[in-house]
């Protein structure tokens, strides 16, 4: 027994130096001599640790194919070895095999439970396959157990947000930029997380919490513009544009939205100026021009006005088209043009015969224009039937048709 301790301590001291030798020789990034040191020892015996090192090194030289190969030796030697698996897992994800890359992230982890950096690769492996409940629920366990980590905090409000959780992606967000206000990404995200509440004064604070850190930057600037447009705070998306645009080139997109929001913010003229520049790349946008065709209602040219609502109705979606055609109805009412503002309001009618009001203005148009009341009449019939006597114009319209029967005409 004595003389076989002998022998393997006689085998494993030269091996133990060979093996220093290897990591001395990788730290002084002597790839090729270790390559070939490591193939001599590889051909006196197998052993895990020298195909990790080997493929290593491959990686480090960009032989992705050739590390591929020396990993699954290694982990062949040694199945439960943490390390090996999540190096095999990395170089899986770096080729595009996510769905193995799991497989391996999940026995690494495994095989090291408390070992959180293994848990966090595990759970973004799941992200990368848009698992996002069980990325969700690696880390959640993760924060479970370490809740003031600002990068694992930051990943659960990630796939909080995928998931549905708005709220408490918001807090974890929020915790991040507690203790890293630097984190331009997590910005973003905020930004992202309120607009999606709906929660126009957290959003704006948001901005200017980020461009306290990252002034004037247009990613910013342009994301809060867009989220507060999206909203319809118009008065607040105003400035972020003006910023945006004064720095930063002038994309089509953006000068839409500008341009419908100063419509909104009450300024038609400088509304039509960037609209008609959109006009003249694409025509045939439905919404610019329908807002063209509103802010030049706003200035008094009905003519012009009327034209560019004739232009959003033939190329909208039908979504839209009760509303252009409605507000294509009044301009056409304003210039005294009634029969081509009757068939328009009915018209809008036909695409959404929801809008009961819209029988009310049918009627009142008619009524003004047409000596045969009748029309008017069952118009008014026609809208208390549908709308009720607690609509609107319920009592106003019981009167006109009292008046039409007595033919008192005059229109109040």
């Amino acid at each position: 027994m004595f003389r076989k301790w002998i022998a393997l301590l006689l085998w494993a001291v030269p091996f133990t130096c060979a093996a220093q030798n290897i990591d001395l020789l990788i730290l002084n990034k002597n790839y090729n001599e270790a390559l070939s040191q490591i193939r001599k020892n590889l051909e006196v015996r197998p052993d895990a640790e020298l195909y990790f090192k080997q493929g290593l090194i491959y990686r480090q030289l960009s032989k992705p194919l050739y590390a591929e190969r020396s990993f699954e030796n290694s982990i062949s030697l040694d199945s439960t070895n943490s390390k090996y698996l999540a190096e095999y897992a990395d170089l899986l994800t770096e080729f595009g095999n996510p769905y193995k890359a799991v497989t391996y992230y999940q026995r690494a982890a495994d095989h090291s439970i408390e070992d959180f950096n293994l848990k966090y690769k595990l759970g973004r492996a799941f992200m990368n396959i848009e698992n996002y409940q069980k990325a969700y629920d690696v880390f959640t366990m993760i924060r479970f157990k370490d809740s003031t980590n600002v990068v694992y905090n930051k990943q659960l409000g990630l796939v909080a947000l995928r998931t549905g959780k708005i709220n408490q992606a918001i807090d974890m967000f929020e915790s991040v930029l507690e203790y890293n206000p630097n984190d331009f990404s997590t910005y973003v995200n905020l930004i992202s997380s309120y607009s999606q509440i709906k929660d126009a004064v957290h959003l704006v604070r948001t901005v200017d919490r980020a461009l306290y850190f990252f002034p004037e930057n247009p990613a910013i600037l342009l994301r809060g513009a867009n989220s507060l447009y999206a909203l319809a705070e118009y008065e607040e998306a105003k400035p972020f544009y003006e910023h945006y645009l004064a720095r930063n080139d002038s994309v089509m997109d953006v000068i839409k939205n500008y341009g419908i929001t100063l419509y909104f913010c009450k300024e038609p003229e400088k509304a039509i100026s960037l609209l008609e520049t959109y006009f003249y790349q694409d025509p045939d946008e439905a919404y610019v021009n329908f807002y063209l065709g509103l802010a030049y209602r706003d200035i008094g040219n009905l003519s012009r006005s009327a034209e560019f609502l004739e232009m959003a109705v033939a190329s909208a979606q039908p979504v839209y088209l009760a509303e252009m055609c409605h507000h294509l109805g009044k301009v056409y009412g304003l210039n005294r043009e009634f029969e081509l503002s009757i068939k328009a309001l009915q018209k809008a009618f036909y695409f959404n015969n929801k809008k009961v009001e819209l029988l009310c203005e049918i009627a009142r148009t008619y009524e003004e224009f047409n000596s045969d009341k009748k029309l008017a009449l069952n118009y008014y019939s026609q809208y208390l039937k549908e709308a009720g006597d607690s609509a609107v114009n319920a009592e106003y319209a019981q009167e006109r048709i009292s008046k039409i029967k007595k033919g008192m005409y005059h229109l109040k």
